[in-house]
């Protein structure tokens, strides 16, 4: 899990320790504004992980922005599966999205797996809708993928979609 649109720059200071079963990470950012970001996540339960991370993108400029997100994963056996929302408030172009993906470790060889994005964008209208499903194999130092992903509604606008396959 980490920090949705976290400070980022060339000159941050970031410290990560682990507690026990609680990982706290932070990160600061001085720039023309100062930005931070931080986040923690918990891993107390068998086969489950919860994390939720915070961010303020330089809250002296107009380009601010604010930023929090949670989410959830549980493996057991070869299935692993994801959930997480994320809210970034803008000036008037404020995002909210909901995130799931799922994956299926069939053998130590083959791993398919499916995700799933929906983005709802101020003032646009329609959410953009993003999903993919991906397939790889791995046979001793070599392995072969291919995926396939759609976007629909792309930047919030009815009926402008694209796709994407490929083999790696």
């Amino acid at each position: 899990f980490g920090v949705a649109r976290g400070a980022s720059g060339t000159d941050n200071l970031s410290h990560q320790i682990t507690v026990g079963d609680i990982k706290i990470g932070a990160e600061i950012h001085k720039g023309a504004g100062t930005s931070t970001s931080w986040g923690l996540q918990y891993s107390g339960i068998d086969n489950l992980t919860v994390g939720f991370g915070q961010s303020n993108i330089d809250p002296s400029s107009t380009a601010t922005s604010d930023s929090d997100t949670i989410g959830v994963k549980y493996a057991i056996g070869g299935i692993t599966l994801g959930y997480q929302m994320t809210d970034v408030d803008k000036n008037a172009t404020d995002e909210n999205a909901i995130h799931f993906g799922a994956s299926f470790a069939v053998n130590d060889d083959l791993t398919i797996s499916y995700g799933r994005q929906t983005v709802e964008l101020q003032g646009k209208a329609a959410d953009e809708v993003n999903s993919g499903f991906s397939a790889s194999y791995t046979m001793g130092s070599m392995s072969i993928g291919a995926y396939v992903n759609k976007t629909e509604n792309q930047n919030g606008a009815s009926n402008t979609n694209d796709e994407g396959k490929g083999i790696t």
